[in-house]
């Protein structure tokens, strides 16, 4: 039996997805009904029966996975089933849905069908409400408000000290405030998202605390902005804008962040390291605001974002515990437990996305390649793909001519 092409044999149907590995399924059946107890009596020909309600939903299905790396595949397979808790499946003819498996699945080869790999499998269905579904969402911006509140509530203490010692602070964060911002590189993708962040900033000098925490309220609205692409194609008259890419913006957000709380070690006064670390957190809030509209090419790029922003909340939480037994010990207590809180949800988004994103594979190459070459010979069971891949091999690694990859590894995005 030949599987070349698997849009000619299974016409129409999209492919199935569990864990994040892609796959096609030509048949699944479902198990419904409802959960019902039979009691039978010595003597009664009449049964008894309850109902304990509806029964959990047993889906079981057939698939295969063809592939020139079939056998990698198998283990990527093997290691899905074997981790614990629940997963997301996406049936084809269902949609996705939330499920933990059930009983072990069986993963067949035959000699009679080679690059093709066949797996079965049953798995039972959790439901999840749609209040459940939107929790995770919900908690990101529940988190996302509360560090916002809690930086505010934080600068706001700073008034409650002397006129003078409050006017310093002020002077000298909206100092260190602007220098940090003119030291930023813009990262690519970032239109001119820096220079207007550079122009909130100075545009006006703020004279209290309550002003400085509006002024960066403001800045960091820069970062949090979503420029959403118009269903609408402009006029023909209408002047082209570059708009900046949302990974673009997360990165200058944790890195002005990261910044602002570095500039806290050299800070003279409690109220200073209060502001900086204000300042820091409305960065990280309106960075995390933009994560939910970012579109990562790949899980390597969304761990890597991850791992980023971890270590920039972890360092604002560790400098923030500095000032247990200062004047400004309760804001900032609540304001790290806020942060722990948007640490964890923002995990939580950020995991959701990566099992669906594709892999960067890196080929190991020991003298020069050439990059059609190699686009044929990855992307060779799906013709289709072939020049798409060719062009992303060339951007992602820039050699300096395409028909010779330097040797000793290239990276390319499944």
């Amino acid at each position: 039996m030949q599987l070349d092409s698997i849009s000619w044999v299974l016409p129409g149907l999209l492919p199935g997805s569990f864990r994040g590995i892609t796959f096609h399924v030509p048949d699944a059946s479902s198990d419904v009904g409802r959960r019902v107890v039979e009691y039978l009596f010595p003597g009664v020909d009449a049964a008894a029966y309850d109902d304990f309600g509806r029964a959990p939903g047993v889906i079981s299905f057939s698939a295969l996975i063809v592939a020139d790396d079939y056998r990698a595949q198998a283990l990527a397979l093997q290691a899905a089933f074997e981790t614990a808790g629940p997963a997301t499946l996406i049936h084809p003819w269902l949609g996705p849905m939330t499920v933990i498996v059930e009983e072990p699945a069986q993963i067949y080869f035959s000699d009679r069908e080679l690059r093709v790999l066949r797996f079965s499998a049953t798995v039972k269905r959790i439901d999840a409400s749609a209040s459940q579904i939107l929790a995770g969402i919900s908690g990101l911006s529940d988190a996302i408000a509360s560090v916002s509140a809690a930086a505010t509530a934080l600068a706001a203490g700073v008034s409650s000290i002397l006129s003078a010692t409050r006017t310093k602070a002020v002077s000298r964060s909206h100092r260190i405030l602007t220098s940090t911002a003119a030291a930023l590189t813009a990262p690519a993708g970032s239109a001119r998202a820096l220079p207007r962040l550079k122009a909130v900033i100075a545009a006006t000098t703020p004279a209290d605390p309550v002003a400085l925490d509006s002024l960066v309220v403001t800045a960091a609205s820069v970062i949090g902005e979503y420029a959403e692409t118009p269903a609408v194609s402009p006029a023909a008259s209408a002047t082209a804008v570059d708009q900046a890419t949302s990974l673009a913006l997360m990165s200058l957000g944790v890195g002005l962040a990261e910044q602002l709380t570095a500039a806290v070690a050299d800070a003279p006064d409690d109220a200073d390291r209060a502001l900086l670390l204000a300042s820091a957190s409305q960065f990280l809030a309106a960075t995390a605001s933009q994560s939910t509209f970012a579109d990562y090419a790949s899980r390597q790029e969304a761990q890597t974002f991850r791992a980023r922003a971890t270590v920039a909340i972890d360092a604002l939480t560790d400098t923030l515990e500095t000032f247990s037994g200062s004047a400004f010990d309760v804001q900032s207590t609540v304001l790290r437990r806020s942060a722990r809180d948007l640490q964890a949800a923002l995990i939580a988004d950020i995991n959701e996305t990566i099992g669906r994103l594709p892999a960067v594979v890196v080929f190991k190459n020991d003298r020069p390649l050439d990059a059609w070459l190699l686009a044929q010979h990855i992307f060779g069971d799906t013709p289709a793909l072939i020049e798409a891949g060719y062009r992303e091999i060339v951007g992602r690694n820039k050699p300096r001519h395409p028909s010779a990859l330097p040797a000793g590894g290239v990276e390319v995005l499944r």
